[in-house]
């Protein structure tokens, strides 16, 4: 009973202020006392290190349990928020301590924990099949293995053939043409490489073609050339090496994307841009993992006045991240972050990097350089509670200034925070997943003295694609029946735009003023979005995420003088595709 006081004061003020995240901190201090003062109550938590004996059965057998001669590759999973959702419920079982916040989870810890390749698939008969239906529906195209099993490879065909069109715009028709190969395997147990490559043609509606001709990038992409009357031509590629020399350590290299969070967005670091070059250093003990990630950046709206070579619109920059994971009880993890923003780049575009750029101790930079100076520092912290094996909740804090007034109930400019909740559970046959969650990011948050050192990269913020001066709430289902799944998916949120060429903090690329005004959130010209889409897909190989969609999405951008007004977008259509990567156009 004194445990649950404290508990009641913060429900208190919450109630009063509406600060959820305290809330959900103080309910994970008293989870950790609870567990303190009486073990006997909860399960053992199981480290990384220990071995699992046997693995979880889940409700139906699945595609993983049917392929015959397979070996275990250690490949990390896809970041598409779709393919990973029907994850949730095995990675965040009570029963297990798999740290999830850092993505892609590497694979050869997720193993220990629980069979990944046992939630993507769908419930097939036990009987041999023929070869064309096993590629078809179960195995990757080309497997390429030794005898010894030391060497582990498969190769897969990407692909996006879609074609829609616009009832809202004179029933404009638009289409995506993508081709790629996907190379994936491992050497021995403790090596893995994979390869990706895709070459696009595609032509969107009217909202993101302005987005291409304000950017010049294609979201979650490069620099696109025109092709034929209005459409793009882009391409990308992606690559990692992985080494994991002991189950405490992976030393992992490459070209991609991270993701850092719980939630369908990060406030931390997000898959929303363009890949990047990057070294992620994963180290893990006991209940704790730490992960460093250092990357290359670009930034295409650099001056190019200052350089003196032919790449003067693709100014070089760098990143660093630290983020500490601490699974404190089965049912909790905490997360403390760190990153920093460096405009590294000389006259001549070469690296000039501090030996501090390196450092790998949590918040030592953000002690040295402080806020508001250059790098650009943000710091931040998460919580993650499993309620039981169906319901979690979970948040993000972010800073990047110290608030003025201390009070946990209210924050200066440049914070932001999330909280979400997911559940997940059956009802017969049908697995369903919902997700609510809520995102407000103030003005300026992201932003910089030196636009230069802003929170970016290709034109593309590495948050939330919206930038700041935002208020967002995203309610996401997923039904999932054998093959077949049908999803929802809806977005409402406030923006605050710049107006009479004043900046009111939701623009990431402009410097900040000289002085903070102390502007609130939605400070400036009031502009609502609202963005809906449901579609029903047809799953046949889960390897990756091979799928027959058919769906509508329906957009409106208003706001309140009318002056930012876009035209509504009702946009119906048809794909054929293999969905491995997100591309956020809910924005």
């Amino acid at each position: 009973m004194e445990l649950l006081a404290p508990i009641g004061c913060v429900l208190c003020i919450c109630r009063r202020k509406k600060v959820v995240l305290t809330a959900l901190t103080l309910m994970g201090f008293a989870q950790v006392l609870c567990a303190q003062a009486d073990s006997s109550k909860h399960k053992k938590v199981v480290a990384l290190t220990d071995s699992i004996t046997s693995t979880r059965t889940f409700k139906g057998q699945l595609i993983y349990n049917n392929l015959r001669n397979t070996v275990h590759a250690p490949y990390t999973p896809f970041l598409n928020q779709e393919y990973s959702s029907y994850q949730e419920e095995g990675i965040n079982d009570t029963d297990y301590n798999l740290h999830t916040a850092f993505r892609p989870i590497i694979q050869s810890d997720a193993d220990r924990f629980v069979n990944i390749d046992s939630l993507q698939g769908c419930q097939f008969p036990a009987k041999k099949r023929s070869w064309l239906y096993r590629k078809l529906y179960q195995e990757n195209l080309f497997i390429i293995r030794d005898s010894a099993s030391k060497f582990y490879c498969t190769i897969d065909p990407l692909f996006n053939f879609q074609g829609s069109v616009d009832h809202s715009d004179s029933n404009k028709k638009f289409y995506q043409n993508t081709r790629g190969i996907l190379v994936q395997g491992n050497v021995g147990s403790k090596f893995a490489f994979s390869s990706s490559f895709w070459e696009n043609q595609a032509d969107y509606p009217t909202y993101l073609n302005q987005f291409i001709a304000e950017n010049y990038v294609v979201p979650g992409n490069g620099r696109p050339k025109l092709f034929g009357t209005n459409g793009y031509d882009f391409s990308m590629s992606e690559a990692y090496l992985s080494y994991s020399p002991s189950s405490h350590f992976n030393f992992q290299g490459g070209y991609g994307k991270n993701f850092i969070g719980d939630g369908y967005r990060s406030l931390f670091l997000s898959d929303n841009s363009f890949a990047y070059p990057y070294i992620r250093i994963t180290t893990t003990f006991w209940h704790i993992q730490y992960t460093n990630l250092y990357t290359e950046f670009l930034d295409p709206f650099a001056d190019p006045s200052i350089l003196q070579n032919n790449e003067g619109l693709f100014q070089r920059k760098a990143g660093s991240f630290q983020y500490l994971s601490w699974n404190a009880t089965p049912k909790m993890e905490w997360g403390l972050f760190q990153g920093m923003i460096w405009g590294a780049g000389n006259q001549y575009n070469q690296m000039t990097l501090n030996a501090n750029y390196f450092n790998p101790l949590l918040f030592a930079n953000t002690v040295k350089y402080g806020f508001n100076n250059a790098p650009n520092m943000v710091v931040g912290a998460a919580l993650k509670y499993k309620f039981s094996n169906h319901f979690m909740a979970y948040g993000q804090l972010l800073l990047n200034d110290v608030p003025k007034q201390l009070k946990l109930v209210y924050f200066d400019n440049q914070t932001a925070h999330q909280t979400g909740v997911k559940y997940y559970n059956s009802i017969g046959k049908v697995h369903f997943i919902f997700q609510l969650e809520y995102n407000e990011v103030r003005p300026y948050t992201y932003a910089s003295k030196d636009s230069l050192d802003n929170y970016s990269n290709y034109n593309q913020s590495l948050a939330d694609p919206m930038g700041a001066n935002y208020r967002e709430l995203v309610g996401i289902l997923h039904l999932k029946y054998d093959h077949f799944s049908l999803s929802f998916q809806l977005n409402y949120a406030q923006i605050g735009l710049d107006s009479n060429n004043h900046n009111f903090g939701s623009n990431i690329f402009e410097p900040l003023p000289a002085t903070s005004p102390n502007h609130l959130v939605l400070a400036g010209e009031v502009s609502t979005m609202i963005f809906m889409d449901a579609h029903i897909s047809y799953l046949l190989n889960p390897r990756t995420n091979m799928n027959f969609t058919i769906g509508v999405s329906r957009r409106t951008y208003n706001s309140i003088n009318y002056l930012d007004n876009q035209p509504a977008m009702t946009l119906i259509y048809v794909g054929f595709r293999t969905s491995i990567e997100n591309m956020y156009v809910d924005f």
